[in-house]
């Protein structure tokens, strides 16, 4: 193998790159520890840069929705079909989120994770400055939903991957932090485009998102780098052999069944709570919730990680999500318990993107995390596509958009379709039921 002195993802030769270079992709708690020709700062800075950029490109996803019902009630109102076409936008985006992750998770490695990034960040703020010359909701969905969804497709795979990178002992803290940010970003974004929409206009609101991403994300973006990075392999030998492993087959169902379940819930659970009659502030504020705990969810389930097992704590996690699913949402009528759900559910649902990538590193080594996972982000942008409209269909169906017990029962036989298949290949790891893996 040969370094590449002058990528930013070098390291000087050493016994510690040497076992890692030779292991070819086993678990880094059984080889020596690569970061150690670092300064200590500097995997800190490798999650914080993470984190920003995480919380950049998923926040502005989840701020759209303000953007989009600002449109529909003062411009384009009346207009049935115009108002239709805002609506696909958030989905395009959601779509684009996990629909180049293959790419993107290829790309870090083979060129430059902290390049990518740069290219995305760039992509995003080009996105939302094209968004704000638009007219038509035609154009917000090839410009928003296209290139900005490009953008944040390029970063997510990345900023998700890297953190493992550089621990060992923490990595599921590491990495539940740096997921944290999509939490984190929604919460501290949604508000300031209210703000920025209000006091001035969607367009200029896109505009100043536009400056606040180039400037926070290009500042991010030079801390994201790897300890180590394979200058042998190139843009033509991307590695096929993981589709040859029925394990890897085993996961990405699991992957896909998880993602067509997990925005049910946020998207249909408002509409349900005004429906038995909580007021939509309250269901608002509800939502907010299950939010704030898929938040401290990623970081929490990263945590119990490295203490239980990164396969032990998804098992669990997917467990109380399908819980939450068949027995709490039924009888979420009220507030009390709608709050359970919503911290239970957001906990849980929010706490599997930190274990997603960890997981995919446990089963398949982590030299390759960022393609691996890659791949499996592509996979959820079947069931990001899939799962919604599916909800969908089943609430239109018996009760006339009245009766969730369909809609609730379906997300629960996602979540454990997809508890089912982790069991396997956590026992295929190991038959050891109190094993720590």
């Amino acid at each position: 193998m040969t370094i590449d002195k002058d990528s930013d993802d070098w390291i000087a030769k050493s016994p510690a790159t040497d076992a890692l270079i030779i292991d070819g992709g086993a678990d880094l708690n059984n080889t020596l520890d690569p970061t150690l020709e670092f300064p200590t700062y500097t995997r800190y800075a490798v999650v914080a840069s993470c984190f920003v950029i995480q919380g950049l490109s998923c926040g502005l996803v989840h701020s759209w929705g303000v953007q989009q019902e600002y449109l529909a009630a003062n411009v384009y109102v009346g207009e049935t079909s115009k108002i239709k076409t805002l609506s696909y936008i958030g989905t395009l985006m959601y779509f684009s989120l996990y629909l180049w992750g293959m790419l993107a998770g290829w790309l870090a490695e083979v060129w430059s994770y902290r390049k990518l990034c740069f290219v995305g960040i760039v992509i995003m703020a080009i996105g939302q400055l094209l968004a704000s010359f638009c007219k038509e909701p035609w154009q917000l969905c090839l410009t928003e939903g296209v290139v900005f969804g490009l953008g944040i497709g390029l970063v997510f795979s990345p900023t998700s991957t890297a953190p493992a990178r550089w621990f060992t002992k923490r990595r599921g803290l590491a990495t539940g932090v740096a997921v944290a940010g999509v939490g984190v970003g929604g919460l501290v974004i949604a508000p300031l485009t209210e703000f920025l929409v209000r006091e001035t206009s969607v367009e200029w609101s896109l505009r100043i998102s536009a400056i606040y991403i180039i400037v926070l994300g290009s500042i991010a973006c030079y801390f994201v780098r790897v300890p180590f990075q394979d200058k042998t392999r190139t843009l033509r030998s991307f590695d096929w052999h993981a589709f040859g492993d029925w394990r890897f087959a085993i996961h990405a169902w699991m992957v896909f069944f998880v993602t067509a379940a997990y925005i049910v819930p946020y998207a249909f659970l408002p509409e349900f709570w005004v429906d038995n009659g909580i007021s939509s502030q309250t269901a608002s504020v509800l939502i907010a919730v299950a939010n704030v705990a898929s938040s401290v969810g990623r970081v929490a389930t990263g945590f119990a990680a490295d203490y239980i097992g990164v396969l032990n704590s998804l098992v669990l996690c997917l467990a109380i999500a399908s819980i939450s699913c068949f027995v709490l949402w039924p009888f979420a009528t009220g507030i009390g318990v709608g709050v359970v759900m919503g911290l239970c559910y957001g906990f849980t649902a929010g706490g599997y993107w930190s274990l997603a990538p960890l997981a995919a590193g446990k089963l398949f080594g982590v030299d390759k995390l960022a393609s691996n996972a890659g791949i499996f982000y592509t996979v959820s942008a079947v069931g990001a596509w899939l799962g919604g409209p599916a909800a969908g269909a089943i609430l239109s169906g018996p009760g006339h958009g009245t009766n969730f017990i369909g809609m609730s029962a379906y997300v629960g036989a996602l979540w454990l379709a997809a508890l089912v298949l982790a069991i396997v290949n956590r026992s295929l790891f190991s038959k050891r039921f109190f094993a720590k893996i």
